[in-house]
């Protein structure tokens, strides 16, 4: 009937694995993903003209005696589409025996003990293949539950699943374990990291794919997940409960008096202040997903111990904290390290970073941090990636700590002439480039990427709608007012051109 449900076959390499086959001796391993759908006891090779296709043929001893016996029972075998041939122990079988049912794609198995025994208990589970998947599930669920790495869990199941190829496949398509012959295959399931959102995929390809096939793999690998997700997180957590130790350890060393069991600690840590010291702070950029955070704590530490894994990282205030040390260590140098990559940290949060001025000793870190915090204000609204230095904002780091939904209010206000115009935002940014520069048009045009004339045209235009800027009495509120509407984007690098006119 359209629609309805096919009937549950066991295939060869599932009898075999977890089936009464698994006592046999497998003597041709060729087609084992064949189906088995009967049983039939043969005591003499004419019994074989009535078989029907699929079916495991047991050979009694009398079929299975004399020269050619096994050899004609293979052929047999062949012309009626059997699924394999099980003789008993004490067979003639030699290496012609086997060549013939490998070319014949025949599995060819031997069975010590009655073969009428062997033949019931195969007849059992292919009557039931519903409690021998269940029997596989179950052993999966044990073997995997014994491993504690994802080579492990994955090796598992590529082991238990014959015929399968399984792979734990990372959401950039890097092949974590397993195989890679599974990439694009038939099965495909999320592997949930701790915040459940998924951080892999394990993918299993069948070679001979079945509706019931795809169940049964499609259950042993949901059971794989939660081992999977507990061993990926073992390291994180780990991370995370070290940084909270660290937590605590800065907090005491950056105090006003830190003592000398604080100072002892932080040196067994690896910890050094004796050299100059530039402090870096990440933050989550503007728009980061809220997430736990210890969850988040734990993604961050990891993504960055494999980006910097030179350069200690620890929870600090709403962020994480580094400092980079050396005698001759550079601002410009860190700045460098940090833009190419800090963008490549894989972590569910979007970083942005401020880096200090370097400083010597504690009392160095302690001011290198703060100025750090503070340029890292700017940084966050420049989106993920994103690195500022407190040296080369200037001043313009005060106008961030400014920047509150008051602020810019009163800007839209003091700035509405400009706002209503067609070019508005453009005037701005104009405005705000001149005022950073202390009035140059020349500097001006050079930050904005535009010839010197059309940043005298645009300030005309601005002296027209009575934005009196030259006016020392009204320049700073003006400045204000700017960095409050365009924020990051008043910071603008030489030869950058934010507008994209002329």
């Amino acid at each position: 009937m359209s629609g309805s449900r096919l009937p549950e076959v066991l295939t060869v390499a599932e009898l075999v694995h977890h089936g009464p086959l698994a006592k046999a001796i497998m003597l041709a391993d060729a087609n084992l993903d064949a189906q088995v759908r009967y049983v039939v006891l043969v005591s003499d090779l004419d019994q074989t003209r009535s078989c029907r296709p699929n079916t495991a043929l047991v050979l009694h001893s009398p079929a299975a005696q004399g020269g050619w016996a096994l050899e004609s029972a293979l052929r047999a075998a062949w012309e009626r589409g059997a699924a394999c041939v099980i003789a008993p122990a004490g067979s003639t079988v030699n290496r012609s025996t086997i060549a013939l049912a490998e070319r014949l794609h025949v599995p060819l198995f031997v069975v010590e003990g009655d073969p009428a025994q062997h033949a019931l208990e195969l007849a059992a589970a292919v009557a039931s293949p519903g409690a021998a998947r269940a029997q596989l599930a179950a052993r999966c669920a044990s073997s995997i539950s014994e491993q504690s790495s994802l080579r492990g869990i994955v090796g598992v199941i590529n082991t238990e699943l014959p015929g399968t190829s399984v792979a734990l496949v990372a959401e950039d398509g890097q092949v974590l374990a397993g195989k890679v012959a599974a990439v694009g295959g038939q099965v495909r399931i999320p592997v949930p990291a701790v915040d459940g959102k998924p951080w892999a995929h394990l993918v299993a390809r069948l070679s001979a794919p079945s509706p019931s096939g795809a169940e049964t793999v499609t259950t042993i690998l949901r059971l794989a997940r939660a081992p999977l997700s507990a061993s990926a997180a073992k390291p994180k957590l780990a991370l995370a409960r070290r940084g909270a130790q660290e937590r605590l350890l800065l907090e005491a060393l950056l105090s006003d008096r830190p003592d000398a069991d604080t100072e002892q600690a932080a040196r067994e840590l690896g910890w050094r202040f004796d050299e100059m010291n530039v402090a870096v702070l990440l933050r989550p950029a503007a728009g980061a997903p809220s997430l736990d955070p210890d969850i988040a704590a734990a993604g961050v530490l990891a993504g960055w111990h494999e980006a910097f894994a030179d350069h200690q990282l620890v929870p600090h205030g709403e962020g994480w904290v580094s400092w980079w040390s050396g005698p001759e260590l550079t601002t410009g140098r860190v700045l460098s390290r940090l833009r190419r990559r800090l963008p490549r940290i894989r972590c569910a949060l979007p970083l942005s970073a401020g880096l200090g001025e370097p400083g010597r000793g504690i009392d160095g870190l302690r001011r290198s941090l703060h100025e750090a915090a503070l340029a890292s204000s700017v940084a966050i609204r420049s989106g993920p990636g994103a690195v500022e230095s407190f040296g080369a904002l200037g001043p313009r780091v005060v106008l961030a700590s400014l920047q509150h939904e008051e602020l810019t209010t009163a800007a839209e206000t003091a700035l509405a002439a400009l706002l209503t115009s067609a070019d508005g935002d453009v005037l701005v940014r104009t405005l705000c480039a001149v005022l950073d520069c202390g009035g140059s048009t020349t500097q001006a045009a050079a930050r904005l990427g535009v010839h010197r004339n059309t940043v005298s045209g645009r300030l005309d235009r601005i002296r027209a709608r009575g934005i009196a800027f030259d006016d020392p009495d009204r320049r700073l509120a003006i400045h204000v007012a700017c960095f409050a509407l365009l924020g990051d984007r008043a910071t603008v690098p030489p030869g950058g051109s934010p507008d994209g006119t002329a």
